[in-house]
């Protein structure tokens, strides 16, 4: 594997990481049911994805990259926090704004990865947009049907 294609695995691992501290804040500020189910249900995914870079990384005998710091921290607490007490729809809108950015990053790798040759990755990857552009279009419409 090549440094870029390296750097991108790791900027994925990064990412989903992110997506997973940010939804389990969303977790606490919710009385909903359903919202809670539904962001469960992401981060449940969210994790697989990450764990999959993990292991990626892992079996290519690369340190998957530790994930401490300020921004992560962010993530699950402050930013998590102030976003799931302004409501529902604040919460969708930056939800909405990670999942972009996943399947902008996704769909760059999949052009990558297709040079490459990797198909078994290229299929997982594909697999893993889906999820993303889907758990965009449940929190484009949990905003439009519950605007704060």
């Amino acid at each position: 594997m090549d440094d870029k294609f390296i750097s991108r695995l790791k900027e994925f691992y990064k990412l989903e990481k992110f997506q997973v501290a940010f939804y389990e804040s969303q977790i606490s500020t919710s009385t909903n049911e359903y919202y809670i189910k539904a962001f469960e249900k992401m981060i449940e995914i969210e994790k697989g994805h990450a764990d999959f870079f993990a292991q990626v990384l892992d079996k290519a005998n690369i340190e998957v990259p530790t994930i401490t710091g300020s921004v992560f921290k962010l993530a699950g607490g402050f930013i998590g926090d102030m976003v799931g007490l302004t409501g529902a729809s604040n919460t969708c809108k930056l939800g909405v704004a990670l999942e972009n950015k996943a399947i902008e990053t996704y769909r760059t790798f999949i052009t990558e990865s297709k040079d490459k040759h990797y198909s078994e990755l290229r299929n997982t990857l594909m697999d893993y947009l889906l999820d993303e552009e889907f758990h965009t279009l449940w929190l484009k419409d949990y905003m439009k049907k519950h605007p704060n």
